[in-house]
């Protein structure tokens, strides 16, 4: 093994080496151990629990409808009826065949009651005919079970030219509903009137005699009421438990065929429990006037299909399973004045008035889209989706209401034009109060609060125009402009923490003036991303150590890694010119050591070689003189001054020298320099049991030999 004059860790006496790859595997597993100790914490902290993913009870939406029955199970159990509805897709579909087949057949036809079980009204000699509760005892379609209580137990359609008058106050109609069949009362083209007085209601419920109780299952179908191009009216009526699976069976519908106006009127009313609170679509001039609509399945009023002129007020739609109102499917001119809409599973109102198409189709569908929305005087709040979502409906207000949500309180999507919000109160405490996205003109929003937790106002590709308002955020921005936006700001007064009160990216402009922002504390935009997310702190604390060690390590290796190599081109140029100069001198000179001074190991050699032939020969050895290389300058005396470094020691005595190792080159710093062996083990970094090792070694090996007296 050559030895390139490095000194090796067991040459040093260095017994710490085989630690330092040990601290190095404790240091990682300790950094390993503490980041899962965080993300445990942070589960903790957000779930409850340690390993979330572990968890059996993952979560999972509450179905809108009862579970589909297997069909293998239902042929088993139906084995008897074949031809029976499987499915609540089969039941509507065996419906939509029943109403068909039956308009198809006179109003005396027999095969009204022994096919389809049904009970028709119609005109009487062309003449507009009325029938009342106790018709439908005398026809056979239901029964009387006390003075209040009548089941129906037939199905019931009326015709154009009648009028099933079913005004009955205190008293209570149940529409037989079960797994076996279930009754509906159609109005196919004909009208229906529900009535009762303030505090003595007409009750309409489903009714499931084999459990004396209400049906609340809606997969096996369900009793329902509609309108078919007619007329619904009902006032201080009760609807409950009714309806199943689509919007015409949804328990209380509307709908037109495109051809005769259908339309509604409830005042006073109340829908419980229904599929659909109520559904409308092709109907016109529908309204719902001081009514409560809950705990439907579905949407608690959806107005679809084309529909127009609907309008809500003073009503409540409260904990609906979907959306809380909806207007769909090219449906215009929806008013909500004085509505109270809370506890949707979607969004409290959702208007979508969407084209139908962007280009030529088969159903001739117009390229542009609805208009008309109207929300004024209400109330939106604690909705799980957000409050109120408009998509591309032209001519939107929203006027002193009040939208407060978790999630965004108003979406207004684009494209569209004129949008008017005015002394609304609008507030998340999650995302945005206002969020107006897509291209929309003509927009204004005044005299408003908008409360956001980080946006209060986010303008996405709109142009609008804010003043007046009163914009807060908890951390980020009052107003944030994106994608080409357009804002006149003017007269606004911000309140929050961040950054920039109106923040703008992407190309977007503003003019802005008169703002106060005087309630608005200036926070680097990463610092409120760090508040906003408190886990990024523990995160940072665990990465800073070796964020900041590993550079260090990194600058100081390098640093050695050039001292190294710099020593040795040092030591190699003076090895080179020491060699040339040592050639060019003339014979060696024989120079005697100064009493007390150690004597120089690279003098010992030629002495001991002197002393060796000397005693061979017989000559006198005791007082010769040490044989040296010339040298420039005579040894000095011993060092008394500390040398701080290898450059230090490069004087006097050892100016000049080269050494074939570190080893040689501390033994002469101590025998020939004079240093002390405490002085050079701390500037050579060798235990000093070692260094005086190799000293004693050193003289032991170059001293004259010891004759024997005689």
């Amino acid at each position: 093994m050559t030895d390139e004059g490095g000194i090796t860790a067991h040459e040093r006496g260095d017994s710490h080496f085989a630690f330092r790859g040990v601290a190095r595997v404790v240091m990682v597993v300790a950094v390993v151990v503490l980041v899962a100790g965080v993300i445990l914490a942070g589960n903790f902290i957000h779930t409850g629990t340690f390993l979330p993913w572990l968890s059996n009870d993952a979560r999972s939406s509450t179905a809108v409808v009862g579970p589909v029955p297997d069909p293998t199970e239902s042929a088993a159990e139906g084995a008897s009826d074949a031809a029976a509805p499987q499915t609540p897709a089969d039941r509507v579909a065996a419906e939509d065949t029943r109403l068909s087949g039956v308009a198809a057949l006179g109003s005396t036809d027999p095969a009204l009651i022994d096919t389809w079980n049904t009970v028709v009204l119609g005109a009487k000699n062309g003449q507009p005919t009325g029938y009342s509760l106790a018709d439908l005892v005398a026809l056979g379609a239901a029964r009387q079970d006390d003075a209040t209580t009548f089941t129906l137990l037939r199905n019931v359609v009326v015709r154009s030219g009648a009028e099933l008058d079913l005004v009955a106050p205190g008293s209570t109609l149940r529409m037989t509903s079960s797994p076996a069949g279930s009754t509906s009362i159609v109005g196919w083209g004909g009208h229906l009137l529900f009535g009762g007085l303030e505090g003595s209601p007409l009750r309409i419920t489903s009714w499931d005699d084999s459990n004396a109780a209400p049906d609340t299952d809606e997969s096996d179908g369900r009793a329902y009421v509609r309108v078919r191009d007619g007329i619904l009216a009902s006032s201080y009526t009760d609807f409950s438990d009714l309806g199943y699976w689509s919007g015409r069976t949804g328990g209380l519908a509307i709908t037109g065929s495109g051809t005769v106006d259908a339309g509604a009127r409830l005042e006073n009313s109340t829908m419980t429990g229904l599929h659909y609170g109520l559904f409308a679509s092709e109907s016109t001039g529908v309204g719902v006037f001081d009514s409560t609509i809950t705990d439907s399945t579905l949407t608690g009023l959806e107005f679809t299909n084309g529909g127009h002129d609907f309008r809500v007020d003073r009503t409540t739609v409260r904990d609906s399973g979907s959306d809380g109102i909806s207007l769909s499917r090219q449906s215009r001119a929806l008013t909500l004045s004085d509505v109270t809409v809370e506890g949707a599973a979607g969004w409290g109102v959702r208007v979508d008035g969407s084209a139908l198409a962007d280009g030529p189709t088969t159903g001739g569908y117009g390229l542009t889209p609805s208009t008309g929305f109207t929300l004024t005087d209400s109330r939106v709040q604690d909705n799980r989706d957000g409050g109120v979502r408009v998509i591309s409906t032209d001519d939107t207000e929203i006027h002193q209401s009040t939208v407060d949500e978790t999630r965004t309180a108003v979406l207004v999507e684009g494209p569209s034009t004129g949008l008017s919000v005015t002394n609304a109160d609008l507030s998340s405490s999650e995302l945005r109060g206002l969020d107006i996205n897509g291209r929309i003109t003509d927009a204004k929003v005044s005299d408003s609060r908008i409360v956001g937790r980080r946006i209060a106002t986010e303008l996405t590709g709109a142009s609008v125009v804010m003043s007046g308002n009163d914009l807060s955020v908890t951390t980020g921005s009052a107003i944030e402009l994106a994608d080409g936006a357009r804002a006149d700001i003017t007269g606004n007064t911000f309140h929050g923490v961040g950054q920039d009160a109106v923040a703008m990216w992407s190309d977007s402009r503003t003019m802005q003036a008169d703002n106060d922002e005087r309630g608005w504390t200036f926070q680097w935009a990463w610092v409120g991303w760090m508040n906003e997310h408190p886990m990024m702190w523990m995160w940072a604390l665990v990465l800073l150590i070796p964020a900041i060690g590993l550079p260090v390590l990194w600058r100081r290796r390098r640093e050695h890694q050039r001292l190294r190599e710099l020593l040795r081109e040092a030591l190699l140029r003076h090895g080179e010119e020491q060699v040339a100069a040592y050639r060019a001198l003339p014979a060696a000179e024989t120079v005697t050591a100064p009493a007390g001074v150690p004597v120089p190991v690279a003098a010992m050699a030629p002495a001991a070689a002197s002393a060796e032939s000397g005693g061979e020969s017989g000559g006198p050895v005791r007082d010769a003189p040490h044989g040296v290389p010339p040298r420039p300058r005579a040894p000095r005396a011993p060092a008394t001054a500390r040398p701080r470094s290898f450059a230090d020691l490069r004087t006097g005595v050892l100016e000049g020298r080269t050494f074939a190792s570190l080893r040689e080159f501390a033994i002469a710093a101590v025998i020939e320099g004079g240093y002390s062996v405490p002085t050079i083990s701390r500037l050579f970094r060798i235990q000093q049991w070692r260094l005086q090792q190799w000293v004693d070694d050193a003289l032991l090996m170059h001293a004259p030999p010891v004759k024997e007296q005689r």
